[in-house]
């Protein structure tokens, strides 16, 4: 458990850098290929509009879904981390200094 909290506070840190670099966005951890990315609204926005032209509505509804997360985050409070596996796609709104309650929610969502 202290190595996954460890783990969690980091990728805390990592979607808190990009918060600070690049505005709101979400930390994308793709599970299924092994990359993690910054998304920040611009750059899902070119994306979406790449998955419209070629027809890709499991990307289109993760896009728009990504986009809403974004627009409804309380940045006071929470980062956004999106997991990306083969049990699907879910974007967490993790408050920094809260691993514990985070790593929780996280597990419960892919254990399931």
């Amino acid at each position: 458990m202290a190595t996954a909290e460890l783990i969690l506070s980091d990728l805390i840190n990592i979607a808190l850098t990009g918060v600070e670099k690049r505005g709101t966005g979400s930390l994308v951890i793709n599970l299924m290929n092994d990359s993690t990315t910054f998304m920040w609204p611009e750059t899902i926005e070119f994306d979406l509009k790449t998955a419209e032209r070629e027809e890709d509505e499991d990307i289109v509804d993760f896009l728009r879904d990504l986009l809403e997360e974004i627009e409804t985050n309380d940045w006071s409070k929470n980062v956004l981390i999106t997991l990306i596996s083969d049990a699907g796609t879910r974007t967490f709104a993790v408050e920094a200094g809260r691993c514990q309650e985070g790593l929780r929610a996280l597990a419960e969502e892919f254990i399931g």
